[in-house]
């Protein structure tokens, strides 16, 4: 089963429009509603705390699964994601999920959190988390995390909290098919898609999974017109996230000529604390072309975009998580309402 979702993607509108979006989505077939967890947000604006969202949404909507995209053990220790997730799961009468990541550069370095050993602190993280949602009194001495005799007052309504794994990178794809419920990176093309969706498969053998476990998800940009000259020139401007992803440029066949000293670390530590970094980053996403844009993305009238969908399907998707960049976003939700999400079904 093909499934759609929407990402309420900072920087946002005022909240109160935020909450009508995710109502319209909700009417219009969504099956979840994402939110982004930053502290800060390139380009930089209107930047609210995710959780906070997410507990709004729970009580203003009434069918659609509710999470984040993605937060991280950097920020928030397991313990205070797992009670606060449980409590979201209450209030939602079970529609929460989680998704993780290991943290981004951006929302820890200005502000000097300890983020040594990311993929181990992922990994401790959603062995604690699990453990604590099952009621267990914790007891745990691993190289990021220490608990002795921890527990909570509350637990999930499901039997444990779905966690989505944002894993763009070989070993957390793997950790992704050997412990979590799902997998949603961003920035892929049909090519790459399959090509990693193998580092999750190979997760889900060593655990003695099978993938058929695992909701393959994934967090794309679209943007739908009758005029498709009209969605690529909206879609292009948002080109950068695939020079944020240049490894998977590079693994699609694309070569982009970028700075010597460039790497993705590199440039989102520095991206919203020096203006000329910014100015950079800006002046690079200037060489994503449109044949990168239309690859990536899920772009053009209604048909073409119907046609794009089945190409990523081919590839393994199963939960396609929007990012609405239309030049009309409640055109591109009415699209998706009475065309996509129909054809799919």
């Amino acid at each position: 089963m093909i499934r759609f979702g929407m990402l309420l993607s900072a920087p946002m509108p005022p909240l109160d429009k935020v909450m009508n979006i995710a109502a319209m989505g909700e009417e219009g077939g969504m099956a979840s509603l994402v939110v982004p967890d930053h502290t800060l947000m390139v380009p930089p604006g209107f930047t609210p705390s995710a959780l906070s969202i997410l507990s709004a949404l729970a009580v203003k909507t009434r069918k659609v699964m509710l999470g984040t995209g993605v937060t991280d053990v950097v920020r928030y220790h397991p313990s205070v994601l797992a009670q606060f997730f449980a409590t979201i799961d209450h209030l939602s009468s079970g529609r929460a999920f989680l998704g993780l990541g290991a943290g981004e550069a951006m929302n820890i370095v200005p502000f000097g959190l300890d983020w040594r050993m990311p993929y181990t602190a992922l990994r401790e993280g959603i062995e604690i988390m699990k453990r604590l949602w099952k009621g267990e009194r914790v007891t745990f001495e691993g190289k990021r995390f220490r608990l002795r005799n921890a527990f909570l007052q509350i637990k999930p309504v499901q039997p444990s909290i779905p966690i989505y794994l944002g894993a763009n990178g070989s070993k957390t794809r793997e950790l992704a098919g050997e412990m979590c419920e799902g997998w949603m990176p961003i920035a892929e093309t049909p090519e790459t898609y399959r090509k990693n969706l193998r580092d999750v498969a190979r997760g889900c053998e060593k655990a003695g999974r099978s993938l058929d476990e695992v909701d393959t998800a994934l967090q794309i940009y679209t943007a739908i017109d009758p005029d498709p000259e009209k969605a690529m020139k909206k879609a292009w401007q948002f080109g950068g996230v695939i020079i944020g992803a240049v490894e998977k440029a590079e693994q699609a066949g694309y070569q982009l000529e970028l700075p010597e000293d460039f790497s993705r670390k590199f440039y989102f530590e520095k991206l919203l604390v020096e203006d000329e970094m910014l100015m950079k980053f800006v002046k690079l996403s200037g060489l994503v072309t449109e044949e990168m844009v239309r690859d990536f993305f899920i772009v053009g009238t209604p048909e073409e975009c119907i046609d794009r969908i089945e190409e990523f399907r081919r590839a393994g998707v199963r939960h396609f998580m929007i990012i609405n960049i239309g030049p009309d976003p409640k055109y591109v939700l009415k699209v998706y309402a009475e065309k996509i999400i129909p054809a799919f079904s």
